[in-house]
């Protein structure tokens, strides 16, 4: 397979080799000096963000900003927010518990769940596999790089997208490369996925999600976005409009509730994830070390199956990965060989400090 696959080094640390990580004895992070590093970043009267620490096994949080800047409600650290493409982690997490149970095959082509109108008119669908739909290598294109999405988006601001009408939008695109051949990250394939995991369940992605993630996990405020559910109990989600001022695009529907990046989460509930699975909590060690084994994203980190890697020249192994939609940013990090799990959720889509952030927290937790 292209894509230079490799296992990534998570060594003796995780459940594979049966060995629990060395933990700090204490931590270096207050929630003040969490407070301090979003004073430096986000201004008080504007669109906001939390940041979560867990670290030596004591949890700390802060919250600075607006999350509703018509009624100056400030951002509390218990507040609900999309996720966006973090959401992808647990969609795989999902499709993996179907490989064990022997209900889906990681090797298997896609054709082989997917409808008959889907394999014939996408590229790349009638051989691309589930692994390689999970870890971006299947060369089918991203129905988000299309201007026929974003025109439909524009005009119906409302309108809730099926994943099917979504992969409609790049019927007849020609794939990036042969499938197993590179890398590339397209949101399409996790709304494959979520037609796949609906065909093979029979039941809604959202019913999936809970009942083999959050639950398991205790990811009580977590749940998958839906039309019942649509920008009800979150923070308002904020970005420039042409005049460079904030709107309030919380009710525009870019594709959220999606197998892509429809998640909605608390801070402290999403730094619950890495930890949980890869302590095996959700899947087998086998089946983990699948998840594990990545390709060269070509920019200097790996990918496996919906999760990122990198290897930090400071804090070592980072499992991580961030994401992006309709007034919100966020990026969710964990060190496993420090067992530090690092979450901020921003409700400005426009916002770029969201990793300085997160590495701010990272250091301050290495007594930096």
């Amino acid at each position: 397979m292209g894509g230079n696959m490799q296992r990534i080094g998570l060594g003796c640390w995780i459940v594979l080799c049966g060995v629990i990580s060395i933990m700090a004895q204490s931590s270096y992070v207050t929630d003040d000096d969490l407070l301090a590093i979003l004073q430096d970043y986000v201004v008080g009267d504007e669109p906001g963000a939390v940041v979560f620490v867990y670290d030596a096994g004591e949890s700390y949080s802060a919250a600075f900003g607006l999350a509703d800047l018509d009624s100056g409600e400030p951002i509390r650290s218990d507040d609900l927010f999309r996720i966006a493409s973090i959401s992808k982690q647990m969609v795989s997490a999902v499709m993996l518990t179907l490989v064990e149970s022997g209900q889906v095959g990681l090797d298997d082509p896609i054709a082989d769940y997917l409808p008959a109108e889907i394999v014939e008119n996408v590229a790349n669908a009638d051989e691309a596999t589930v692994r390689q739909i999970l870890q971006m290598t299947s060369g089918i294109a991203d129905y988000l790089a299309t201007d026929g999405f974003y025109d439909a988006v524009y005009d119906t601001p409302k309108y809730f997208w099926t994943p099917e009408e979504t992969i409609a939008f790049i019927y007849g695109e020609a794939p990036s490369f042969e499938a197993g051949e590179g890398y590339e990250y397209s949101n399409s394939n996790y709304n494959l996925a979520q037609i796949i995991i609906e065909s093979v369940t029979g039941e809604p992605l959202a019913d999936s999600l809970s009942a083999r993630v959050f639950e398991p996990l205790g990811m009580e405020s977590c749940y998958l976005e839906t039309a019942d559910t649509f920008a009800e109990n979150i923070v308002r989600g904020y970005a420039l409009d042409e005049n460079d001022e904030l709107a309030d695009v919380t009710a525009i529907n870019d594709g959220v509730g999606l197998g892509d990046g429809g998640v909605i989460c608390t801070a402290e509930d999403l730094a619950k994830f890495p930890i949980g699975l890869l302590d095996g909590k959700l899947i087998s060690d086998d089946v983990l070390a699948e998840m594990l084994t990545t390709v060269d994203d070509g920019e200097d980190g790996q990918y496996g199956l919906g999760i990122a890697y990198d290897e930090d020249p400071d804090y070592g192994e980072t499992v991580w990965h961030d994401g992006a939609t309709s007034g919100f940013q966020s990026i969710l990090i964990y060190l496993p060989e420090a067992e530090l799990s690092v979450v901020v959720l921003t409700n400005n889509f426009d916002a770029e400090a969201v990793e300085d952030i997160a590495y701010d927290a990272i250091a301050l937790a290495f007594g930096e």
